[in-house]
Parts: structure tokens; C-alpha cells; sequence
């Protein structure tokens, strides 16, 4: 298939102008050809501050903005997801947050080698805590960047791949049959905690939502195995993919 981008950059929000402000400067900032990237962003119908902000935002990126019902809040975040990586027309998805920044300079350059791959390629994640900048143990996979054909083919994600562990526990058993999908390029993400928040993610409010919708038992669920068998399952088809 043909893609129109090599990256479509993923972001869900709801009244953060401020911090949206910083992750879209940084992106138009950092990135050097801006015409292989898009950023597609999610915004509520009632959120009317925010669309009026994308509205008038000059981004010399290709920016696209949805405007769609909360739903469940924090809860929907993989449904809000999965419509955006439906929406893009790139070969690879972003995953990001809001509330994250772009400090690589020409970041989207280290995808192009990759293209026509299928790996999951996992980015460095650095948190700024009570005014401390740290990286993030790197084992956490938590903005990874995925093919579309590999969305594509496990159809859509139950849980966004930011949520706790997602596609650590989709690929550990993926790795117990001797498939390292992880590929790691050196692209650093600043992390800051939303709102002035400096503690950890349990006093942050929408934390606190997500529990109200979200099954955190889900590491052992029926629906979990499935997706891991639809990867197994398109990685014995597509093997030159995984070279």
C-alpha cells in the first residue's frame, strides 16, 4: 500500500491548552521534513476552548483535528485512539500524549530506514518530577511507534498502548517463541506531569477517572490473547517484514 506520511502523530486532549501548545511547537520545532509527518488530534464536542485554539494554531506541520463525544473520558482514551490511527494516512502511528515534547531534532528521519517494516519501534522517555529531569526506565514501552499495516491487521487495540503495559504483555509471549519485535531509535520524549502535577499518576485526577471505566485486570484477558494470536499469526505470514 501507498502511504501519503511516514508518521502519523496520535493525540487524544481535553482542555490542556497550554501543554498542547508546547507538544505541537515541539513537533513543528524538532521536525526537519515536515512534509513526511502529520499530527491528528481528538478534542471533545463540549471543549469548545480548545477548538478554538486548534482552529486558529498555525502548524507548518500537517495538522487535522477531530472534534467527537467524551464518551467515558480518560476511560475511552483507546477508542479515541483507534479513530485517529484509522484516520491517518501514514505508514507508521505515534502514539503521544499532550502533555509530552519532542527533543530530538529530525526525529522522523530515524524511521525512514525502518520503512516496510514491521517492528515496534520504542522511543526514550524522560519525566520531569519535582523539578528533577530523569529518563524513564527504557524497558517500559510507553510511546512506541507501530506500523499501520500491523493496526491493520489485529484490528483494533482494546486497550491504547500508553495504558499501563499494554504491548509489553502483548510481546512477551511473542518473545518466548524467539521474536524480539522491539527496535529501539533514538528519539527522546520530555514527559511532564499534566496540569502542575508533580507526584505520581495516582493523584492526578484523570488517573483516578480511568479507574471508574477501565478493567485493569485486562494482562490476562481473553481478548488480550487474541490480539497476541493475530500478531503471531501476521508475523508467520509476513516474515520478510520482520528482518
Amino acid at each position: 500500500m501507498s502511504y501519503k506520511k511516514l508518521v502519523g502523530i496520535t493525540i487524544p486532549t481535553r482542555k490542556r491548552i497550554t501543554l498542547l501548545k508546547e507538544c505541537l511547537d515541539s513537533i513543528n520545532t524538532k521536525t526537519t521534513d515536515k512534509s513526511l509527518v502529520e499530527i491528528l488530534v481528538k478534542v471533545d464536542t463540549d471543549d469548545q476552548e480548545t477548538i478554538d485554539f486548534l482552529s486558529s494554531y498555525k502548524s507548518e506541520v500537517d495538522l487535522k483535528f477531530f472534534i467527537t463525544d467524551r464518551k467515558n473520558g480518560y476511560g475511552s482514551l483507546h477508542e479515541h485512539y483507534n479513530f485517529l490511527t484509522a484516520s491517518s494516512e501514514a505508514e507508521f502511528i505515534f502514539g503521544f500524549n499532550d502533555d509530552v515534547e519532542m527533543i530530538t531534532e529530525g526525529w522522523e528521519q530515524q524511521l525512514i530506514p525502518h520503512q516496510g517494516k514491521n517492528f515496534i519501534l520504542g522511543v526514550h522517555l524522560e519525566r520531569i518530577k519535582n523539578g528533577i529531569t530523569s529518563p524513564i526506565f527504557p524497558g517500559y514501552n510507553a510511546h512506541p511507534i507501530i506500523s499501520s499495516d500491523v493496526f491493520k491487521h489485529m484490528e483494533a487495540l482494546s486497550y491504547h498502548p500508553m495504558i499501563d503495559d499494554w504491548w509489553e504483555r502483548v510481546l512477551q509471549p511473542i518473545r518466548e517463541q524467539g521474536f524480539d519485535l522491539v527496535k529501539w531509535v533514538d528519539i527522546t520524549l520530555l514527559f511532564k506531569r499534566p496540569d502542575g502535577v508533580e507526584t505520581d499518576s495516582a493523584a492526578d485526577a484523570t488517573f483516578l477517572e480511568s479507574r471508574q471505566h477501565i478493567n485493569w485486570n485486562h494482562h490476562n484477558s481473553p481478548e488480550l490473547h487474541t490480539y497476541t494470536n493475530k500478531f503471531i499469526e501476521y508475523i508467520n505470514s509476513n516474515p520478510n517484514k520482520f528482518i
